[in-house]
């Protein structure tokens, strides 16, 4: 049992209370979450999602260049994706009951509020990539000099860095992974996965992304060009 009287209580979370709770209650109570679910959760997905993008991006330049590479990180991940089921769960909710940080935009779920909700769930992903791309790239290449991607070779972009090709093609599938995947996947492992274990891997192989990602930024700041470890040509 973890007991907490008035002086400790008001020494670590400033409330004159006294109270009494199980391990159990207690390691509920601690646990970092994100709209009502755990953030180590939604890690463990954001870090399925990075490998997806990893293969996606790998797909697009096969077909496009007869080419694959590292996409200037060592392990198969790229960590920007794995941001994308957090925020997505942050920003929008439920797919078929539109919500923009937990406040619902629709009062009452009808068959037109779930239609209208997808409908703009789909149209905030498709803006995201847009302006994720967008800003990301034109950052670096203002700040460092570093042209990270190019779609100048693909009709209708915007800048080198956006095209609507890729818009459409990345939040098609961030759009169709999140409804149909996601949601089952947070019910899987929160009702069948170990929390221990999903921690354990989120504070090694998630570590290991963030330290990846560090390494990748750093050499952009100081040798002004992204990491190719290695490239393969088909």
């Amino acid at each position: 049992m973890y007991c907490y009287e008035n002086a400790y209580a008001l020494k670590t979370f400033k409330k004159e209370v006294s109270f009494c709770l199980s391990e159990d209650e207690f390691e509920n109570k601690t646990k970092f979450s994100v709209c009502g679910v755990e953030f180590v959760y939604l890690y463990v997905i954001g870090i399925a999602t990075a490998f997806v993008g990893w293969i996606a991006e790998n797909t697009v330049k096969l077909i496009s260049s007869g080419r694959i590479d590292c996409r200037f990180h060592i392990l198969p991940f790229i960590s920007p994706y794995a941001m994308v089921p957090i925020a997505l769960h942050a920003m929008v909710g439920d797919p078929d009951d539109l919500s923009l940080f937990g406040v619902r935009i629709f009062k009452e779920k009808t068959a037109k509020s779930k239609v209208l909700s997808n409908i703009f769930t789909y149209s905030l992903i498709c803006f995201a990539v847009f302006a994720g791309e967008f800003i990301i790239g034109n950052l670096w290449e203002l700040l460092f000099g570093v042209k990270l991607w190019n779609y100048s070779n693909q009709p209708l972009h915007l800048t080198q860095y956006v095209s609507l090709f890729s818009t459409l093609g990345y939040g098609t599938g961030a759009y169709v992974l999140y409804k149909y995947a996601m949601r089952p996947a947070i019910h899987a492992l929160k009702s069948k996965g170990d929390y221990g274990v999903v921690r354990a891997v989120c504070s090694t192989l998630g570590l290991w992304i963030v330290v990846d990602t560090f390494f990748m930024c750093l050499q952009i700041v100081l040798f002004r060009q992204a990491p190719m470890y290695w490239s393969i040509s088909f």
